[in-house]
């Protein structure tokens, strides 16, 4: 069972990367066509077909194929002025309760994210410009992102029950490079 959760935490930790990645390449494929576009608007004084259209959708892709990879790494922007000062018991509730509810939410967002892009393939959705532009493959990153995002808050509401360690406490053992108290250190 061991060896089992062990894999499976490891998929998770690659599909994270991977997807992190693909955000990456995304951005980078952004930045390209805006290149394109501005130098062919100055060298030609023509737009690239589809351009607006690409770029635009490309951000779902930046946006939510992050979120699991930035929520291992605690890379999420957080508030812990009452938090930090409670006694571990009350932080573990709170963090549970936490938990919880971020991966029911994310979870229900999931499935309505899913059937939408799916009936966005099914019905063949596009954005009409100059080029008819598909919008079903940007829309099934959302999907993606968020299982990814809602499954991170589940092993981690897993981890708080199961080996009874806060998510402040696991950081640092994972990223050891990455402490939590880099802020309060700088400040």
């Amino acid at each position: 069972m061991a060896s089992l959760t062990s894999r499976v935490l490891w998929l998770q930790k690659r599909l994270e990367e991977i997807a992190c990645y693909a955000s990456a390449m995304a951005v980078a494929t952004m930045m390209t066509i805006t290149v394109l576009e501005v130098a062919a608007r100055a060298l030609f004084s023509k737009s690239l077909p589809g351009a607006y259209e690409y770029v635009s959708l490309m951000f779902v892709y930046l946006i939510y194929l992050g979120l699991g990879y930035s929520q291992r790494r605690d890379a999420h922007i957080t508030v812990g002025i009452l938090y930090d000062h409670l006694p571990r018991s009350i932080r573990k509730g709170v963090e549970g309760l936490y938990l919880s509810m971020a991966f029911l939410f994310f979870a229900i967002l999931t499935w309505t994210s899913a059937e939408s892009a799916w009936s966005n393939y099914v019905m063949g959705d596009t954005i009409l410009g100059i080029i008819e532009v598909k919008t079903w493959w940007a829309r099934a990153g959302i999907p993606i992102g968020l299982a990814l995002f809602s499954f991170r808050f589940l092993t981690q509401l897993i981890n708080l029950i199961v080996n009874n360690e806060l998510f402040e406490e696991t950081i640092d053992d994972e990223f050891p490079h990455q402490k939590s108290t880099e802020v309060e250190e700088v400040l």
